[in-house]
């Protein structure tokens, strides 16, 4: 089976990290997949968390919370039978975070 998306980067602002982790806080019960753009427009689903996404907010935030950075997102299987991996994101400032993931804990929004 192939990983659920392709290594891809992906510029947010920090109101744009805001927002979705309002989203994610929302469906907390209940995770759901995130659509980001890649650099070309596509949008890719990503199961991200609130930790992930509150160390993303404080990576993006600045004096001007609508320039846009840099964040790459990747997947690595730790047991793809078991639908268990680790999401891989590297924040502007190179720094790398690593959110433990089961894909069937997470739905489509």
């Amino acid at each position: 089976m192939s990983k659920p998306f392709d290594s891809f980067v992906c510029e947010l602002s920090g109101i744009q990290v805001h927002l979705l982790l309002d989203t994610v806080s929302y469906f907390e019960e209940a995770p759901k997949y995130l659509s980001l753009p890649n650099q070309q427009g596509e949008a890719i689903s990503v199961p991200l968390l609130a930790d992930a996404l509150r160390t993303m907010l404080e990576a993006a935030g600045g004096e001007d919370e609508l320039e846009k950075k840099a964040f790459s997102f990747d997947f690595e299987w730790t047991d793809e039978d078991k639908q268990t991996g680790i999401l891989l994101i590297t924040l502007p400032d190179g720094k790398v975070i690593k959110q433990d993931t089961t894909l069937t804990d997470f739905s489509m929004v």
